[in-house]
């Protein structure tokens, strides 16, 4: 079941990969979320930062108001003399707390029950009968600046916290205006009597908290979005890590089957080697089986011109000069195929060709049928599927008798003409059926002095050109008529060469074997 889910998400992503436009869509789709997922959180932080304004605000208005109703307005209502501003109107009847005094405890007011919005007037010289106002660094140095610079419009900000929370300090200076400086001058209480308009006489601070840690959710389209791109980046490192095992395991797998492949190569040279010397061997005995330049030269009124050419190391053609008491016979034959079997079988055909031309019957008929009888046997034994034509010669004095089937006969006469004799009714190819005694006949033919055979294989007239045209057999009889010469030899050379030229580049698909024989 898990290997089928396996597959399952397989053919998933690798459809998915295999539609590169999809899957950039799909991406450029992921991409463009980004920023509509900061756009909505920015929205979120905007509202929730404005909602907690808001609610700080409104507290501190209704807080403002409360101690306004309680402390001026109730305070002038119940007064029964003269109203007067003081900062000690809470001893005072009548009394309303002075400007100073309102802003120290609406600071208080205001920065009260824990809120994020805190506010203090403060100064480094407080009146006697007040506490000391403990200022922070950022104070101090915002009323050394003010002290220095004493401009109106000047603002000192400064922030301050932890990753998990923040707050900016805003703080302005505090002048002391034309009707202040004598009441300050004057006040029993006041730490300093020469106060003069324009005097910095302290600050007024504004802090704004901002708890970033209470405020985490306020991300929560950038957490969902990095959330969603999370779990498909481990789906895709899943995948990968999946692929990556399964490469590993066929890395492993495939590195045993190479060892096991190596192991293979290293039999399989040995046996080439070993098969490889023994296709020489069959070659050379092959070769050194054929007729040899002086079994050939050395028949009476014969001259006879040989030339054999294998596709392969081992080749499947035939041919043999056999001569005893003055008899001469000439075999040509081809093999089914080409290589060893062939090869094999035409040594085959060679062997018994031999004794039969010493031991067996003279008749060209049944030495035809004897060698179809002893080459049947030997095929069932060796179990192979070749067959042969093959077609013998047996020459007289000023004639020829021709047995057996193979190509055609060419016989280049001394006045220039030229006869082609058909042997397909001469014989039955060897090796098919054990009694092939009615399908042989004979033929003579005349063959006088000065008169040419042309004895050939298949792989002559079907030998193809680069352009897959066949040599064929009006080019044959074409190259013997005009290379005729009075020595065999040259005739063979000068078709030989036309064949060759014919191939060019072209790859030698068949054994080329071609015999000239001329009555001297």
């Amino acid at each position: 079941m898990q290997q089928i889910e396996h597959r399952r998400v397989d053919r998933f992503w690798l459809k998915l990969i295999e539609r590169p436009l999809v899957f950039l869509m799909l991406i450029l789709l992921g991409l463009a979320l980004l920023p509509v997922a900061v756009w909505l959180d920015l929205r979120s932080i905007s509202d929730t930062s404005l909602k907690s304004q808001a609610i700080d605000l409104d507290d501190a208005i209704s807080e403002i108001r409360t101690y306004y109703a309680q402390n001026v307005v109730g305070r002038v209502l119940g007064a029964t003399g003269d109203i007067v501003p003081t900062h000690e109107y809470h001893e005072t009847s009548g009394g309303i707390p002075i400007p100073a005094t309102l802003s120290i405890e609406l600071g208080q007011v205001i920065g009260g029950d824990g809120r994020n919005l805190k506010y203090r007037f403060v100064s480094d010289l407080p009146f006697e009968d007040r506490p000391s106002h403990e200022l922070n660094d950022f104070e101090k140095k915002a009323l050394a600046d003010f002290r220095a610079n004493r401009d109106p419009a000047d603002l000192e900000i400064g922030y301050e916290g932890s990753i998990f929370n923040r707050s900016i300090q805003i703080a302005s200076p505090v002048f002391l205006a034309e009707s202040c400086v004598p009441c300050h001058n004057s006040h029993p209480e006041s730490p300093k009597t020469d106060w003069e308009v324009g005097d910095v006489r302290g600050i007024q601070a504004i802090t704004i908290s901002q708890p970033i840690a209470a405020n985490l959710w306020s991300f929560k389209f950038l957490l969902i979005y990095f959330a969603g791109a999370g779990a498909i980046g481990a789906a895709v490192t899943g995948l990968q890590w999946h692929q990556a095992t399964r490469f590993h395991r066929m890395n492993g797998d495939l590195e045993h089957a190479n060892s096991e492949i190596a192991q293979l190569n290293d039999q399989l040279t040995s046996e080439n080697l070993r098969l490889g010397a023994e296709i020489e061997v069959a070659r050379q005995i092959q070769m050194m089986v054929l007729p040899t330049k002086d079994e050939l030269g050395g028949i009476r009124e014969l001259e006879i011109a040989a030339f054999m050419e294998p596709a392969d190391e081992v080749g499947g053609d035939y041919y043999d000069v056999l001569q005893l008491d003055g008899r001469v016979k000439i075999g040509i034959g081809d093999v089914t195929g080409h290589g060893l079997e062939s090869g094999v079988l035409m040594l085959m055909v060679q062997s018994v060709a031999v004794a039969l031309q010493e031991r067996g019957p003279s008749d060209p008929r049944q030495f035809l049928v004897s060698l179809n009888s002893a080459i049947c046997r030997n095929i069932r034994r060796t179990k192979t599927d070749k067959h042969l034509t093959l077609s013998f010669l047996d020459f007289h004095h000023d004639k020829v008798t021709l047995s057996g089937q193979h190509e055609e006969l060419i016989i280049l006469r001394e006045d220039g003409r030229c006869d082609v004799i058909d042997t397909v009714d001469l014989g039955f190819p060897i090796g098919l059926d054990e009694d092939i005694a009615s399908y042989i006949e004979t033929k003579d033919v005349p063959f006088g002095t000065g008169d040419m055979i042309v004895l050939y294989t298949d792989g002559v007239t079907e030998a193809e050109s680069p352009e897959g045209e066949l040599f064929g057999m009006e080019r044959l009889l074409e190259s013997a008529q005009r290379h005729a010469a009075p020595q065999a030899s040259q005739v063979l050379k000068g078709i030989i060469g036309d064949v060759k030229a014919h191939i060019g580049t072209q790859t030698v698909f068949d054994d080329i074997t071609l015999l000239v024989i001329r009555h001297t």
